[in-house]
């Protein structure tokens, strides 16, 4: 669970998984977004680590090492859909089995398989101050 709390600034908040703490902000109207990450911004990071450690766990299991990478992530917002792009770069060459490693570790990633389900919002409001 992670816990989000508005601060002083506009726009700006702050999240908590109880352990570590970061924040995140958006700009509207010239107002807002000098401190954090956008919302969507957070979605893009919460696949591309994901992504990562899932290469990071495939090769370890088939006892391959591969150059260092990065992963970028970018999402495109649609009224009908909503498309995550991840290009996986490489420092070095790839062998054709490790690239084939690649692609099945982002499409198994738990990240990814969570954003290509069905996803539901459910929203409970709890006014404690009554």
């Amino acid at each position: 669970m992670v816990k989000a709390t508005r601060r002083g600034e506009p726009y700006c908040v702050a999240l908590s998984n109880g352990r570590f703490e970061l924040l995140a902000d958006t700009h509207k109207n010239g107002i807002g977004g000098a401190v954090g990450m956008r919302p969507h911004e957070l979605l893009e990071s919460a696949l591309a680590a994901c992504v990562c450690m899932s290469i990071e766990m495939a090769a370890a299991r088939e006892a391959l090492t591969l150059p260092a990478s990065s992963v970028e992530v970018s999402v495109e917002r649609g009224d009908e859909s909503t498309c995550f792009r991840v290009v996986v770069r490489f420092e070095g060459p790839l062998p054709d089995a490790a690239r084939d490693l690649v692609r099945a570790a982002v499409a198994q990633s738990p990240v990814a398989r969570t954003l290509v389900n069905t996803v539901r919002v459910d929203c409970a409001v709890v006014d404690e101050g009554a």
